[in-house]
């Protein structure tokens, strides 16, 4: 016993000689024994004073007879220099965003370290511990090491021979790996407000989950994390995620901000998908001729035009519904606008975009398009449509509502509610506009929180709180909604009608027991 011991004892030492000095790390076995290469992300012991010291004593050594501009928004103890001969500290200069390198912090995000898993910028120093990288020093002014700038050029000229996606402050290029930044010529002070870059998907369940309640990822960054400075011009590049993109939104803060969003071309197959669906709209007259000819189907409110530029589909656009059976006084439409990139594409020189028509009774559609307040707000074009009353949305509820005569109510009440294999429905009769004017209450109480969206989960359920007018329809002396289920196990729903800031008028609990 006393000779295994005696071994541990030594192989402890070995393994405390070999750390330093960030021997303390050792001690992180205590937490995660099993697997070593993940204590970075478990678990953190204060190393940093000393890795930043080492970090900028190589710099003092590298550069012997220059200032060293130091980055130092995630400079972490600034008295590290003080640890350093008094010539070293008098040469050691922390700047605000623009410094010539980058000393980065690579431990986990939520403890200060930098977001970005690999740096863009060349690493002239590193200190690994078990193999993992706990500080680097990036160059970021490229001038200050020469011999790394070339393949940092060829990228330059490369980008340079394409046309740029977006021309502002900063030219943004786009390829099918990165988004690239450029500005030539290019201060340090043009590059002090941070980047934004927020990536919508194709499908939002391809974001962190984190994300999917927002319904973009987020991958902004400061430039001396993802950019380098050379030649008096400036290049940031950051790699595209590894998901189908609908549209990216790229933007600068700062004093006067800058933003721009643009659609990038759909995948082949739903390019084919575009193709065939303007084909069959241009082969009928549209609904309205304007900017952008406008088609009403039965099923969509679609806005096409050709030939088309990003500037032409920049705009809002505008889709108000004014249902037959309005139920909230003051606001007589439902707006359905929305942004060109969150519904439509580009293709072949053609904009297409549509977006769903309301289940229920239309009288009239306004559609037009807008600039954001920011730019002035004026509405550059707006149409009325009006719309007959279609037979068909009325008695596809009437049918319903009578097919529902069979099963008994889960609920009798003001409103008798039944629940159906896919539905939740709420039926009365007779029924006049003052029974559908209240908001109608419902929430879907689940099996398991983690079903829910991140931000619902303390709240234990999802709200589905409608107007009645956005879901259902008067007919005859009747009136009917329906709102489809979640395709997760439900352990009850919680159904009702209020009016803001009131009491609810009626409110039960259906348990859920299928």
């Amino acid at each position: 016993t006393y000779g295994l011991a005696g071994a541990g004892a030594a192989a402890t030492l070995v393994s405390l000689v070999s750390l330093h000095p960030y021997q303390h790390l050792y001690f992180n076995f205590l937490v995660d024994r099993a697997t070593p290469a993940r204590l970075l992300v478990r678990y953190d012991l204060d190393y940093w004073q000393i890795a930043y010291r080492d970090a900028l004593a190589f710099l003092f050594a590298q550069y012997p007879d220059a200032p060293i501009r130091v980055q130092k928004q995630f400079l972490i103890g600034y008295s590290n220099p003080l640890i350093l001969p008094a010539a070293d500290r008098q040469r050691f200069v922390p700047v605000n965003h623009a410094g010539d390198f980058y000393i980065a912090d690579r431990r986990a995000p939520w403890l200060g370290g930098s977001v970005q898993p690999t740096p863009y910028a060349p690493v002239i120093y590193a200190q690994q511990v078990y193999g993992n990288p706990i500080v680097e020093v990036l160059a970021v002014d490229l001038a200050q090491t020469d011999t790394a700038a070339a393949p940092y050029r060829a990228a330059y000229r490369a980008l340079a021979a394409r046309d740029p996606v977006i021309r502002d402050r900063f030219d943004v290029y786009l390829d099918e790996r990165t988004v690239s930044w450029v500005r030539d010529p290019c201060r340090p002070e043009d590059t002090v407000p941070r980047f934004h870059l927020h990536v919508t998907p194709v499908d939002p369940q391809d974001l962190p989950p984190a994300q999917q309640g927002v319904g973009f990822d987020d991958l902004s960054f400061f430039f001396f994390e993802r950019g380098v400075r050379l030649d008096g011009a400036c290049l940031a590049v950051v790699p595209r995620p590894a998901y189908p993109v609908r549209h990216p939104t790229v933007s600068q803060g700062g004093p006067v901000p800058w933003q721009a969003d643009f659609t990038l071309p759909p995948a082949r197959a739903t390019a084919h998908a575009y193709r065939a669906a303007y084909r069959s709209l241009a082969a009928q007259p549209p609904t309205h001729r304007a900017p952008f000819d406008v088609y009403v189907t039965p099923s969509t409110v679609a806005f096409a035009k050709a030939p088309c530029t990003a500037a032409d589909a920049r705009p809002r656009f505008i889709v108000h519904a004014a249902p037959v059976n309005p139920d909230l006084p003051g606001l007589p439409f439902h707006n359905l606008g929305f942004g060109f990139p969150a519904r439509g594409a580009r293709f072949d020189g053609i904009c297409l975009a549509a977006v769903p028509r309301p289940a229920y009774p239309v009288r009239r559609l306004t559609v037009g398009q807008w600039l954001p307040e920011a730019e002035g707000g004026a509405v550059l074009w707006q149409a009325d449509l009006p719309l007959a009353r279609v037979p068909r949305a009325l008695n596809a509820f009437r049918t319903a509502y009578h097919g529902l005569d069979a099963a008994a109510p889960a609920h009798r009440g003001a409103f008798d509610v039944y629940v159906t294999a896919n539905a939740v429905a709420f039926a009365k009769q007779p029924c006049t506009a003052a029974d559908t004017q209240p908001r109608f209450l419902l929430h879907f109480v689940p099996v398991n929180t983690r079903d829910l969206r991140p931000a619902r989960r303390g709240i234990g359920c999802a709200n589905r709180d409608f107007a009645f007018a956005g879901q259902g329809a008067h007919f005859d002396d009747a009136c009917l909604a329906w709102v489809p289920l979640p395709a997760y196990p439900l352990e009850r729903l919680r159904v009702g009608q209020f009016r803001a800031g009131e009491e609810p008028l009626w409110l039960a609990e259906i348990p859920w027991t299928r």
